[in-house]
């Protein structure tokens, strides 16, 4: 483990060095559009990258496909969230509500699923090299999608609001576990539920932390909407003022009912 964790640190200076740049030579409406459908395309490619080599190779791309579905199917959380992240660049007008609703999504829901994509990556459990490309390009594509993530705020389109933000983040909890659902569908349908349980959509079926078998994403987004309640509460204390934070204005509302 001690090798991923000095490749990701190195990884992460490289990110933080690039957003610097975005950061200067990226303040102009046209040059963020360009950064943030720019940025998509290469984690696509990325992700992509060896299914393209088996198709101008050996032209072996069945067997990969099957072997490696996550390429056809939204199976875990980043996958959603790199196609999200291709959607907002193509989007017009970011300022629309779903517009913000994906600008939520891609930092908040994000930033979490690309660090334990990062950090605790199931290639590099099961097969602890970085000389198997396969290895290293999964850590590299989640490091491109945290650069993804971190160039919302950068590009000062984060805008915390308490009720908006966990809002957002229920309803991209939900829409994780119907995707995962529908993953796990298909693959009992269409294969078996040998299969299903093997490639566990959203680790919906079986935790992907060996021994905490009860750590499965029902339990993991139960959690993860309890820290994004901490982190949300923080940052509403720190941008209103007494009277006006979310417990505040509930408190209002309450007695306004009453």
């Amino acid at each position: 483990m001690g090798t991923l964790l000095l490749f990701n640190f190195i990884l992460i200076l490289i990110i933080t060095a690039i957003l610097f740049v975005a950061k200067r030579w990226g303040s102009g409406k046209r040059a963020q559009q360009i950064w943030l459908l720019a940025t998509p395309i290469v984690t696509i490619l990325c992700h992509y990258s060896m299914l393209f080599w088996h198709l101008f190779t050996d032209g072996d791309v069945i067997f990969y496909l099957f072997d490696t579905p996550n390429l056809i199917l939204p199976m875990y959380p980043c996958n959603i969230v790199m196609w999200c992240a291709l959607i907002y660049g193509l989007l017009p007008n970011k300022e629309s509500r779903f517009g913000v609703f994906l600008s939520d999504y891609l930092f908040w829901f994000g930033l979490f699923s690309t660090l334990v994509g990062m950090f605790a990556n199931v290639d590099f459990i099961l097969n602890p090299t970085l000389r198997d490309f396969e290895v290293t390009k999964s850590i590299l594509a989640h490091g491109t999608l945290l650069f993804n993530a971190l160039l919302i705020p950068v590009f000062g389109r984060l805008r915390p609001r308490f009720f908006r933000n966990m809002c957002n983040m229920v309803i991209s909890a939900v829409a994780m576990y119907a995707i995962g659902l529908y993953c796990t569908l298909i693959f009992r349908v269409f294969v078996s539920a040998e299969m299903a349980l093997d490639q566990n959509s959203m680790f919906i079926l079986q935790s992907p932390f060996e021994g905490l078998p009860f750590l499965r994403y029902p339990l993991i987004a139960l959690l993860g909407l309890l820290l994004y309640f901490g982190v949300f509460t923080v940052c509403d204390m720190r941008q209103s003022p007494v009277g006006e934070r979310w417990f505040d204005r509930l408190r209002t509302a309450k007695k306004k009912a009453q």
